[in-house]
Parts: C-alpha cells; sequence; structure tokens
C-alpha cells in the first residue's frame, strides 16, 4: 500500500476498528512506559491520535511501517510531536536489524499483520524486539470474502501476469477453518503468555460502490503493476466481484448499482500477549 493519500481518504473503517480496541484496552495502555512501537502504523494517524495520548505521559512511541511513502508522510504530518518518530521497518523480515533487538516494552499492530505470509517469523520478531515483561496488543482480520476475489480475478489470463504472487497477499488466518485456536498456537508456540485471544465480526457500511471501490484501490497490492490501459477494467472487476460477496442496501429513489449502500462483514483477531520476564 504505497498509495498515501487515497488510503488516507479511504481507510475509515480501520480507524473504527482499532479506536474500539484501543478503548477496550484502554486501562493497560495508560498504564504502558517506556519505548513503545506501533507496528504497521501506515500514514501514523492511528498512532498520532489514537495510541499516543492514551500511554503514559512519559512514554516515547515509535511508528514503523514497510512502506517508506507511508513513513515520509507520516513523519511530515506528525512532526510536531515530540515523543514520536518513525522509522521503516519489515516485521517479518529474517534479518532484524540489531538495534532494535530488545528495545521495546510494548507493541501494537492494527490492521498490519494479516498481510504477513510467515506468522511465526511474524510474532518471533515482535518478541525479539521486546524486553522481558513486554507486552504486544496487535488486531489484524482473520477473513473478508473480498481475498477470494482476488484468487478468482487470477483466473484471467488477461490479469494474471500481473498477480503471479497472489497467494501471497491472501492471509494465512484466512485459509484457516479456526483462525483464533491458529493464532493462539503461533503465539504459544513463540513463547508467549496469551493473556487474550479473540476473533470477532465486524461490519462496515460503504455509501455506494464508488466509495467501496475507492477503498478497494488504497489497499489493493497488484493495482500499481498494471499497464494504464488494463487498470481501470481490473479494479472494475475487482471492486464488482467483491460487491456480489457483500450485502446490498437498495435505497428507495434509486436502484442503480451505483448508489447501493454496501454491507461488508468480516472478522478480525485481537490478541494480548506477554513475554514472560526472565526469557
Amino acid at each position: 500500500m504505497h498509495m498515501v493519500e487515497e488510503y488516507v481518504n479511504a481507510s475509515k473503517f480501520q480507524y473504527k476498528d482499532a479506536l474500539d480496541v484501543i478503548e477496550e484496552f484502554g486501562k493497560e495502555i495508560s498504564e504502558m512506559r517506556g519505548r513503545c512501537i506501533d507496528i504497521g502504523c501506515g500514514p501514523g494517524n492511528v498512532t498520532k491520535t489514537l495510541l499516543l495520548p492514551r500511554l503514559a505521559a512519559e512514554a516515547e512511541l515509535v511508528g514503523a511501517d514497510i512502506s517508506k511513502e507511508m513513513v515520509e508522510y507520516a513523519r511530515e504530518k506528525c512532526s510536531d510531536e515530540k515523543r514520536l518518530s518513525f522509522i521503516c521497518l519489515d516485521v517479518q523480515t529474517g534479518d532484524l536489524p540489531n538495534e532494535l533487538v530488545a528495545q521495546f516494552s510494548n507493541a501494537f499492530s492494527f490492521f498490519c499483520l494479516h498481510w504477513c505470509e510467515n506468522p511465526w517469523r511474524t510474532f518471533g520478531n515482535i518478541w525479539k524486539m521486546l524486553r522481558p515483561g513486554g507486552t504486544a496488543l496487535t488486531m489484524f482480520l482473520a477473513r473478508n470474502d473480498g481475498f477470494d476475489v482476488y484468487m478468482d480475478v487470477y483466473e484471467n489470463p488477461l490479469y494474471r501476469p500481473f498477480m503471479q504472487d497472489v497467494d501471497r497477499y491472501v492471509p494465512y488466518y484466512h485459509r484457516c477453518k479456526d483462525q483464533r485456536s491458529s493464532l493462539r498456537k503461533v503465539l504459544e508456540d513463540t513463547g508467549f503468555d496469551v493473556l487474550h485471544c479473540s476473533k470477532r465480526q465486524k461490519s462496515y457500511v460503504y455509501q455506494n460502490k464508488l466509495a467501496l471501490k475507492k477503498h478497494v484501490a488504497a489497499v489493493n497490492p497488484f493495482v500499481n503493476r498494471f499497464p494504464e490501459e488494463l487498470r481501470d477494467n481490473f479494479m472494475e472487476e475487482i471492486s464488482q466481484g467483491i460487491v456480489k460477496q457483500k450485502i446490498l442496501f437498495k435505497n428507495q429513489e434509486d436502484c442503480s448499482d451505483q448508489e447501493n449502500k454496501i454491507l461488508d462483514i468480516y472478522d478480525i483477531l485481537v490478541a494480548y500477549v506477554k513475554k514472560p520476564l526472565g526469557s
């Protein structure tokens, strides 16, 4: 996701769901001190407006994202916050920088970790970045039928050359029969004490197909690979495939597809874990 402005304008449900989890764990967050990291911070809006004000006054917060464009945007928009800084980081790297090992008292991640192919390596790196006794609060997608549309569209020989790594963008947990148990196993295998692990159904209403299409374009990993002459057709096919999976609400005055409200129902995973003292 390198289309920063588009993501900022089309990420309302991510912000809403992050706020719900942050408020739920508000007491725990308010007691967090030391150096903290927000993994997959994107443009930094959640990091700055939702997380930082709720941390203890002496806490410092580092936003981390794989996208250089996102990090540059966040640095520009959040330069007035002395307790806030941003770095580039691939959380599932096989070569975690030494300067990040055991450097954080707490970690957060919202709507990021479902993009990671290897959940064991991902949570292993979070473990390495935490100090003994450190905690991590994470929330990410467990299932969204929009991912199935990627696989369907891949079957079109016109689009296939630009989607050769489509499996990479269908999340590990989306493929699991029991997402909650699968996540808990990863966390326990990594060595975390699991304080909370849940799967929850969420929903969001798009006002029309155009609003959904803008969101899909902002998070779609393939669109920028397409030549201009194919891009619009690809996005239309992706959007139309997703709309078919959703629940439509007909407006009484206008029953055209463009004016339908679209109900998106999806599942998220929430985990709050601790790295044991002495580990």
